[in-house]
């Protein structure tokens, strides 16, 4: 892609991503090229899928037609009968949204200039997230409010949405890291990059529980429930959330768990590389703080869904020079924040200050 192609993204998409995720767009608009690019470039793309399945008064099998056209995306023709489905639905859609489905031929034009090297890095994506998005139609389909079975269904959900993602960031910052240090070829680590991807995902089910139980969807397992005698649609009154509080923080730990692995993926990107470094920290910092709104919400409550404030947002930007040239001040931020969260967690109290 050249320059003057990758400038779409710097200009008219650029306001897209502005609009559908405020934290991600700050994380992005700090990247080299081609990074940023590509990675914005990819995120709408699973983001419009994401839309699309989200989308009510559009048919399950309209749905499943879009999911297997995108992931047919290099199949000749397919990219304007997934342009003229997308378009149809567009005014269905919240407004941020709708505009991202309204330019989605845009961003498809956009597509279509990447070199066929990036072209495999993006049916890779595409391939895991529509997966995962497949599973979602698949397992919440009676229009009653339903749950994932088992927790190993919730695990791999995660995986696919969020897991396949991190896969992809951490293959474009390799390519970055190449540049500089050719003898940094397997690093970052795509294994660690996954784990970190699964547990943002699993930060963003949590956070949005009350909004995907009145669609239908309750992502934490059944067998979970089952062990404090709640049905899914039970999650639909918040006076619930005291007996639904001891399963949140199980899988607030299990992000948390995954997250660990940011200090081992961000020594992995050199110090030369500071915008690669700011956008690996910002968004780990961003979603322990959002696990901490987590545990101190009423989940269930549509009213009052956790979220960090944007003075927290630009304090964590304003602190990040110290923490881009040193691994142990990155790492006094990440334990400290882990620490107040574990005591949120159990009931503890932890004093300090973060950065």
């Amino acid at each position: 892609m050249e320059k003057r192609e990758r400038s779409v993204i710097s200009g008219d998409i650029k306001s897209i991503l502005k609009n559908v995720s405020r934290t991600l767009y700050l994380s992005l608009n700090i990247l080299p090229e081609p990074a940023r690019s590509l990675m914005g470039l990819g995120y709408l793309l699973c983001r419009a899928a994401d839309t699309v399945t989200d989308t009510p008064g559009m048919s399950l099998s309209d749905k499943t037609t879009i999911l297997s056209l995108m992931r047919g995306l290099d199949t000749p023709g397919n990219a304007a009968r997934l342009e003229e489905r997308v378009k149809k639905y567009a005014m269905l859609a919240s407004d941020g949204e709708r505009e991202l489905l309204l330019k989605f031929g845009k961003i498809l034009s956009l597509y279509e200039k990447i070199s066929p090297e990036e072209k495999e890095l993006f049916s890779e994506l595409l391939a895991g997230v529509i997966t995962g998005m497949e599973l979602d139609l698949k397992s919440f389909t009676s229009g009653a409010t339903q749950a994932f079975a088992t927790a190993a269904d919730l695990e791999r959900y995660c995986s696919l949405v969020g897991g396949a993602p991190g896969v992809f960031w951490a293959r474009l910052y390799r390519q970055v890291i190449r540049r500089s240090s050719p003898a940094a070829a397997n690093f970052p680590s795509v294994e660690d990059a996954e784990m970190i991807g699964a547990a943002l995902q699993m930060t963003n089910i949590l956070q949005d529980l009350a909004g995907d139980l009145r669609i239908g969807r309750c992502y934490l397992p059944q067998s979970d429930l089952d062990e404090k005698n709640l049905k899914p649609a039970d999650l639909l009154d918040p006076a619930n959330m005291s007996r639904l509080r001891d399963i949140v923080s199980k899988w607030s730990g299990w992000a948390l768990d995954r997250l660990d692995l940011c200090e081992s993926f961000l020594l992995a990107v050199p110090k030369t590389e500071l915008a690669l470094r700011a956008a690996v920290i910002w968004p780990v910092y961003w979603a322990m703080d959002t696990l901490e709104e987590v545990a101190h919400s009423n989940l269930l409550d549509p009213e009052t869904r956790p979220r960090i404030k944007r003075s927290r947002v630009y304090t964590t930007i304003a602190a990040t020079p110290p923490l881009l040239l040193s691994n142990t001040a990155f790492a006094r931020g990440y334990r400290f924040r882990r620490e107040t969260l574990i005591g949120s967690l159990t009931g503890g109290d932890y004093e300090g200050r973060a950065l």
